[in-house]
């Protein structure tokens, strides 16, 4: 049996498991609706393919490394890592829901010795110095509040000449991925609710900074609520409540309305609904916080449907490919 196939078995084993319908109180439900097909063979090899082309295309081999999931939901991409046999993963993640069922999933399957799941932001790790080989964040960096930020503290807790292994669907080199990505924008700021895109929408942004400011001010007409709901767009709970009372204070509306073309922000969590990139100058960017950085186009997206060799010749026609793919990947080393 390869290592491939190996870490496929093992990962099938543990999903088939944890994905019983006798779980379905103890796991978030989403659990089912995003990872249910690594509960079948094929799934759960294309998972554990991804994470190994990932390694391949980082040239890093995470045998006895320490690694940190920045980003991590439901820790399927730090439970793969850590079955292929990594010292000790870390996975945060600032989703109470994704966290805890990871946790659970941690406690239940017995995985303790290599993995850790703790309830933090990617701007604040809590780790030490230079003591980490690898950061991974996985569909992720698209969500994080202060990528800047983030990208100090990676280059903070990498070892010189770790790796940070960006892999990301939102391409704004992509025309086409643009235009999509902008209708998810808008549908999940203004509703109405359900599926837009592969995305399942409950409660649009403007509706959920109606509900803080009802909160806030219980005693608000209808028609000022509907208004500050709408010039409070990209403002967090705590800075929503602060423009409730300044205009009770002074009168005075925020003036923070929606922009098509610019990604909306989650009032309650803070984070960012798919933010896009354009990976040559995200790139150079993150090389101003200490890393040499290489771009790469990619094929597939959240859910890797790319085969080895063919994701390989895409990846290696960059920047021809850039263009038409819809995800992109980044490996920066730490000088």
């Amino acid at each position: 049996m390869t290592p491939i196939e190996q870490t496929t078995h093992q990962l099938y084993t543990l999903f088939s498991q944890a994905l019983a319908s006798q779980n379905k109180e103890r796991y978030h439900e989403e659990l089912w609706r995003s990872y249910g097909h690594v509960a079948t063979p094929s799934g759960a090899r294309r998972r554990v393919q991804f994470v190994y082309d990932l390694c391949r295309l980082a040239r890093f081999d995470p045998q006895d490394k320490v690694i940190l999931d920045a980003g991590c939901g439901y820790g399927v991409i730090a439970i793969i890592l850590s079955l292929m046999g990594t010292r000790k993963v870390w996975g945060i993640d600032i989703s109470e829901e994704r966290l805890t069922t990871f946790q659970r999933m941690i406690q239940d399957y017995h995985l303790a010795e290599r993995l850790d799941a703790q309830r933090r932001s990617v701007e604040d790790t809590g780790l030490e110095n230079s003591s980490v080989d690898a950061v991974i964040s996985n569909e992720a960096i698209s969500h994080y509040y202060d990528v800047d930020a983030f990208l100090r503290e990676a280059a903070r807790v990498l070892k010189p000449g770790g790796v940070l292994l960006i892999a990301d669907g939102n391409n704004a080199a992509n025309p086409l991925r643009r235009r999509d990505t902008e209708e998810i924008w808008n549908r999940f700021e203004n509703g109405p609710p359900g599926e837009v895109h592969g995305h399942r929408l409950e409660t649009p942004y403007v509706e959920m900074r109606r509900q803080i400011i009802r909160s806030a001010a219980p005693d608000l007409p209808a028609e000022i609520v509907d208004r500050l709901a709408l010039e409070t767009a990209y403002m967090q709970r705590e800075q929503v409540v602060h423009a409730v009372n300044e205009y009770l204070t002074t009168g005075k509306f925020p003036n923070s309305r929606f922009d098509r073309r610019r990604c909306p922000v989650n009032p309650e969590l803070g984070a960012y609904m798919e933010r896009m990139f354009y990976p040559a100058q995200f790139a150079r960017e993150i090389e101003q916080y200490g890393f040499r950085a290489r771009h790469y186009a990619a094929l597939g997206g959240a859910i890797p449907t790319w085969l080895s060799v063919p994701g390989r010749l895409f990846t290696a026609l960059t920047p021809l490919t850039l263009p038409s793919a819809r995800a992109f990947r980044i490996v920066a080393v730490r000088e």
